[in-house]
């Protein structure tokens, strides 16, 4: 009888989930180190260091643990990612991006690129390659410098392969591109749609649904040097308690809207 595997190392909580999932899926699949070292051609020392909560292992390893195990790799891909931030620390010192229409210039924009990479995980540079497609849509030293804030991508096509293997939502990849073709073309024209004045925002007070009229404008959009410079969205609502008001600027918040540009003018709802 083998000796018993040691406590998992709790030190980082994700680090920690992270070796459970992989204790898990092992235990499943009945198998022990020696025969998943078999099947997966990897050392039983290093799926024992995998699974032992005190380093992440890489990504192609969850994999192909997951994969002998009879499991879907993409169910362990999202433990391993929230270990891989916890790890390396570094996304939880950036700003999260504004909206792509309220990027301000090469540096909002090269943040913005960062802060998707570490939210990804930081995979290598040859997988992020992988990822993006191949070396001829994001070559591994393009990768390097636009992870390190030394430059943006060259083309909307390599932005947008970028925010691709980032595994950046598809419907956000116009918005990303025009902003891109933007700051780097110097472009002064505005992309915020303008929005219908006196629309309802809904949304439940009590158990009740209340409407809240709603007037704003789109954003100004102006160039200073390599510069946008926008000009928050005026917003104003007309609601008729201070509790309707802070729940429709909640909502107006989570869609991107300034929460200081909204304002009461009335105090009555149609």
């Amino acid at each position: 009888m083998g000796r018993p595997e040691l406590p998992v190392d709790e030190t980082v909580r994700e680090r920690a989930l992270l070796a459970k999932a992989l204790r898990r899926i092992r235990r499943k699949a009945r198998l022990s180190y020696d025969e998943l070292a078999a099947k997966t051609g990897l050392s039983a020392a290093t799926l024992k260091r995998a699974a032992s909560g005190k380093t992440v292992p890489s990504e192609d390893t969850v994999k192909t643990i997951a994969t002998a195990c009879g499991q879907d790799p993409e169910i362990l891909h999202w433990y391993w990612r929230d270990a891989r931030i916890a790890d390396r620390g570094r996304l939880a010192q950036l700003r999260k991006p504004a909206l792509p229409q309220f990027i301000n210039g090469r540096r909002e924009l090269s943040a913005a690129l960062e802060y998707f990479y570490e939210d990804a995980g930081a995979p290598p540079l040859r997988r992020l390659t992988e990822l993006a497609g191949g070396a001829h849509l994001l070559p591994v030293s393009s990768a390097a410098r636009i992870v390190s804030r030394q430059a943006l991508p060259a083309s909307r096509q390599q932005m947008i392969a970028f925010l691709t293997a980032c595994g950046h939502p598809g419907h956000l990849m116009g918005l990303w591109g025009d902003a891109f073709e933007e700051i780097t073309r110097g472009s002064d024209v505005g992309r915020m749609p303008s929005v219908i004045d006196g629309s309802y925002v809904p949304y439940e007070q009590g158990g009740r649904p209340v409407r809240v009229a709603l007037q704003y404008m789109p954003p100004v959009v102006e160039r200073r040097g390599d510069r946008r410079m926008v000009t928050p969205p005026e917003g104003w609502l007309i609601s008729s308690t201070e509790l309707e008001r802070r729940g429709a600027t909640r909502l107006l918040s989570t869609e991107g809207w300034p929460v200081g540009t909204i304002e009461v003018i009335g105090n009555s709802i149609s």
